[in-house]
């Protein structure tokens, strides 16, 4: 079973740290992926493979992409779809977009927003490149829409606090907000009726050489996905 795999690959990683083989695991993610999802996965590979150093570093879809064409990373999970001939590119996980607000915000009481709701709304925005800002721009120009947008934010906690604040509503991923969801600081609302999803994406070269520490990470990644997707609100595990 896949855990025995574990076992064998950790046991290698043991005889090798024994022979004073530096064994070290690097990635770069984008920052809803890197920053939400990863430290829980990489919490059980570390218990897993506790002779193993992981490096991960949170930059911009693009940088990413940058540094795994560079041979800068072993791989790199990003949030944009793309394509090139000197990637390997795994499709791992859907995620909700969904609209934030503070409990005293009209929306507060909607189950969805419609895109007209939207009219005349301040809007926070993600940095210029995201997968958010693409959307919004795309969303707005579609709809024949007005809102403004006063205030660009770089990460998901600044904005997140903005939104408490009452400086705007924003659309993040619904697993960013899950802590402020089940102490009440914020709303999440579906954009509309038929909920959107984004995908995040596990990449790496083709001519990398994938060690059995980073296989087995990756792997992680994916079998923890597959436990995840049975309930995105509750189960943030890693499935025996």
């Amino acid at each position: 079973g896949l855990g025995d795999v574990y076992k064998r690959q950790a046991e290698e990683c043991l005889q090798k740290y024994r022979q004073n083989e530096k064994i070290q695991v690097c990635l770069h993610a984008s920052e809803s992926f890197g920053a939400y999802y990863l430290p829980i996965i990489i919490s059980h590979f570390n218990k897993a493979y506790p002779y193993v150093k992981v490096t991960l570093d949170i930059v911009p879809n693009r940088q990413v992409i940058h540094e795994t064409l560079n041979f800068q990373n072993d791989f790199g999970c990003i949030s944009l779809q793309t394509k090139n001939e000197k990637l390997l590119i795994q499709e791992i996980l859907d995620d909700q977009p969904v609209i934030i607000v503070p409990p005293e915000h009209p929306f507060a009481q909607k189950t969805s927003v419609a895109p007209m709701d939207l009219e005349g709304q301040v809007m926070i925005m993600h940095e210029e490149g995201s997968i958010f800002e693409e959307f919004i721009h795309k969303f707005r120009e579609k709809n024949q829409i007005a809102f403004t947008m006063p205030v660009t934010l770089s990460n998901n906690e600044a904005i997140k606090r903005a939104v408490e604040g009452g400086t705007g509503i924003a659309l993040i991923s619904k697993y960013t907000v899950q802590d402020e969801i089940k102490t009440h600081q914020l709303v999440a609302i579906p954009l509309t009726d038929k909920p959107i999803t984004r995908k995040f994406y596990m990449i790496s070269h083709k001519d990398k050489f994938l060690s059995s520490p980073v296989r087995a990470l990756m792997d992680m990644i994916i079998h923890w996905d597959a436990s995840h997707t049975r309930d995105n609100t509750t189960d943030i595990g890693i499935k025996p």
